[in-house]
């Protein structure tokens, strides 16, 4: 039974979001490591549409909270810096994810893993409003302040 399992993950035919996602991101690293950093960088981005994929499903948990963080410091580190007039900000759209699941009726500890990943994201808007002045990500910035201090008292238990 235990050996059907371990073929079951490792299986090259599997259509799980989250054997997907790893293999992406093992992708990315590769062509990273190979100086393909253009490569590198759209694996990466189809890494963070899955893991938003995951994230935004009935059965996300802290795990998959993880994985956006992770993905977003990726495409942070390896990806084009981000632009205000850029259509697409992979940092806008997991804060709003993240957001939506603080303010949302899921358990408590799924809620409080969200506020920290939300500040993990915030970090990064940080850093872009430190480099380039970024009003979008000040936002993001402000949106997690806010957040913070309205619902830390309710998720500190």
């Amino acid at each position: 039974m235990s050996a059907q399992l371990l073929t079951l993950v490792s299986s090259t035919s599997s259509n799980s979001l989250t054997i997907k996602y790893n293999r992406l991101i093992d992708s990315a690293q590769t062509a990273y490591l190979f100086g393909h950093q253009e490569k590198a960088a759209n694996c990466y981005h189809d890494a963070f549409k899955i893991s938003l994929k995951i994230l935004q499903q009935p059965s996300a948990n802290r795990v998959s909270i993880n994985r956006m963080v992770e993905v977003c410091n990726y495409c942070f580190d390896h990806c084009p810096v981000f632009n205000d007039s850029d259509d697409d900000c992979f940092l806008e759209t997991a804060a709003d994810t993240l957001i939506k699941l603080v303010q949302s009726q899921r358990e408590l500890k799924i809620r409080k893993k969200a506020l920290d990943g939300l500040k993990s994201i915030a970090c990064l808007a940080c850093e872009l409003v430190r480099f380039n002045q970024s009003i979008r990500c000040q936002v993001i910035i402000d949106q997690y302040v806010k957040l913070e201090s309205t619902h830390a008292r309710y998720l500190s238990h």
